[in-house]
């Protein structure tokens, strides 16, 4: 009982100042600047504009891009789009503010998971690192579902932790659990299925398929889990099986998702006659996995470098924070956290891994398991003393410093040689705009950041105080994000030509004249050789995206030709076409990201 009354006090102790951290953490990080850059082409694109679309024709079911059905994901994100519509007018932040409130929602589940499994120091420290992440600020600050749907698959697995873990707790007080399996309550499973259907309303299938087949194996693995002698294999037995399978209640879930999911599904597919479905499950889900699409391929140790590099600064201690995994692991002192943590990781990486098709964002629902693996290496930074460290404890923490140190100093470096005027004649080769030199020189500031930040965590480190070093550290990671999303992006986001090219000249508020909108005398805006979905967001209108010269004849002989053509590298033939139908040259930019000229044409 002493036991039992330590850990109740331990989880209720200060909860408030560290939530209060988190959120103003998350607000730095996640809220500041939301809307200061354009959309970016192309997640962000597409789904703002489908969104727009929706809104304006007053649609909450039937999703569409450029006013063709758009069946790449199911709704939950568009219709968080459409209410930051009503509330705040068609804008970047608008689009975008609902994956800042799943964020920040994120950040503090994690902590909540964290207590559960570890304890409050690791818990805190898990939150600081997911909160500081460059990948989980990217999905946390764009108009795309990756957010939403890693909230509600959090949500899910951490209910199921809390009643399992009350589980472990009566049985380590010399209490008394019947069940052979963690989880029994009703009104538990409605609430993990009622996440698991609203994950399924974010991003399809894969809401549901991930965490049922995590807590399946969980639930399989019990009797292992919470310390009873026997072969992991003799659970997988069919009788075994059986019994988890009842014990999940999957009749609640099926009540869940018909009330909550099924309805959109079925009435998408009664309004497309059946076309949404077919798009949906045959091509988004079955051709991404079985081959790759969009050029997104990648080796089998793909998302072990997503995440090296999505967690930086922090995986700059990448190699100790393995060594400790592996040794907490085998230890067995806490077999049931380590046990959640690695099956979670197993299937999202594991199952991601060996898909054709591959995306950084695909695994952020594990970004909450490896922020768990990271903050519980730093926490321990947090139990060392002076007196206690050794030579050999404290080699890969200088290791680590020393690591950020030369990497702060290439980084602060190579952007100012690439801005130099001796590197000029090789940016041709490089395919780098020379305008974009200024912006370029900005990322000096991150390795300025990393220099001097990494050289004096070393030495603290030196000076054996470990606790101010980790302050450093954690200080570190918070400004590298903002410097990111506050400095570097914005000078970077002023280079994108295609949206401006729509706000200025294809939309009807445009400053270049005013382009009538569908129905009227006057047909859709073509745009030549090069497709960017946000184009059709900031023009508010239909585009006629033409890949080639042949699509640009068709557009022009049409009875209602376009008032407006945008060509990317015009032809000698595209310029002959558009001479001969009268149009002339309105603007030139330079494009950007894709390299080249830009003609714009008015007829």
């Amino acid at each position: 009982m002493e036991s039992q009354r330590a850990i109740d006090l331990e989880m209720k102790g200060n909860w408030r100042w560290d939530i209060l951290l988190l959120l103003a953490v998350c607000v730095v990080v996640l809220w500041i600047g939301l809307g200061a850059t354009r959309l970016w082409d192309q997640d962000e694109g597409y789904y703002a504009s489908v969104a727009r679309e929706m809104y304006e024709r007053q649609d909450w079911v039937v999703p569409t891009f450029n006013q063709k059905l758009f069946a790449h994901k199911p709704p939950l994100m568009y219709w968080g789009m459409i209410c930051g519509f009503h509330l705040f007018g068609v804008s970047e932040f608008s689009a975008r503010w609902v994956s800042a409130i799943f964020g920040t929602g994120m950040v503090l589940m994690t902590y909540w998971m964290g207590r559960l499994l570890i304890d409050r120091q690791t818990a805190l420290m898990s939150a600081l690192v997911l909160a500081c992440s460059l990948m989980f600020t990217v999905v946390a600050r764009s108009a795309t579902a990756d957010v939403h749907l890693g909230f509600f698959v959090l949500v899910a697995l951490t209910l199921w932790v809390r009643d399992a873990k009350q589980s472990l707790n009566r049985i380590s007080t010399g209490g008394h659990w019947a069940s052979d399996y963690p989880v029994t309550h009703g009104w538990t499973w409605l609430s993990i299925y009622v996440a698991i259907a609203f994950a399924v309303l974010s991003k399809g299938p894969i809401g549901f398929a991930f965490p049922i087949a995590i807590l399946g194996t969980l639930t399989l693995l019990w009797p292992w889990v919470k310390g009873q002698r026997v072969a992991l294999w003799s659970l997988l037995t069919p009788k075994r099986f059986l019994g988890a399978t009842v014990s999940m209640q999957p009749w609640v879930g099926a009540v869940a998702l018909i009330a909550i999911a099924a309805p959109w599904f079925w009435i998408v597919h009664e309004r497309t006659d059946g076309a949404f479905f077919g798009e949906f499950f045959g091509v988004q889900h079955l051709e991404r996995f079985s081959k790759p699409m969009d050029n997104h391929s990648g080796p089998i140790y793909y998302y072990l470098i997503s995440i090296l590099v999505g967690f930086f600064p922090w995986t700059s201690f990448a190699i100790p924070i393995g060594l400790y995994a592996l040794g907490a692991r085998s230890s067995g002192r806490s077999r049931f956290a380590w046990t959640v943590l690695g099956v979670w990781l197993f299937f999202y990486l594991g199952v991601f891994s060996l898909a054709s098709t591959k995306l950084p964002n695909y695994i952020i629902p594990a970004y909450p398991a490896v922020a768990l693996w990271i903050g519980s290496y730093f926490s321990g930074w947090l139990d060392r003393t002076t007196s206690s460290d050794s030579h050999r404890s404290r080699f890969w923490p200088m290791a680590g410093w020393t690591f950020m140190v030369v990497t702060g100093a290439v980084l602060s470096a190579l952007p100012l040689i690439l801005a130099s005027w001796f590197v000029e004649p090789w940016l041709e080769n490089l395919e780098v705009d020379p305008k974009m030199l200024p912006a370029i020189a900005t990322f000096a500031w991150l390795g300025v950041l990393l220099l001097c930040g990494g050289f004096v965590g070393w030495l603290l480190e030196r000076q054996c105080k470990p606790v101010w070093s980790l302050s450093i550290l954690a200080g570190v990671c918070v400004a590298w994000v903002v410097l990111i999303w506050q400095l570097i992006l914005p000078r970077i986001d002023r280079f994108q030509t295609p949206q401006q090219i729509a706000i200025e000249h294809l939309a009807p508020s445009g400053s270049n004249g005013s382009t009538p909108k569908r129905g009227s005398a006057q047909g859709d805006p073509v745009v030549v050789g090069m497709f960017r979905p946000s184009m059709v967001f900031y023009s508010e209108q239909t585009l006629n995206f033409c890949p080639d010269d042949p699509c640009l004849q068709k557009a022009l002989s049409v009875e209602l030709p376009p008032r407006w053509v945008v060509v990317h590298q015009a032809s000698p033939e595209a310029q002959r076409l558009l001479d001969s139908h009268g149009y002339g040259i309105a603007d030139t930019l330079e494009s950007f990201p894709k390299k080249g000229l830009i003609e714009v044409y008015r007829k």
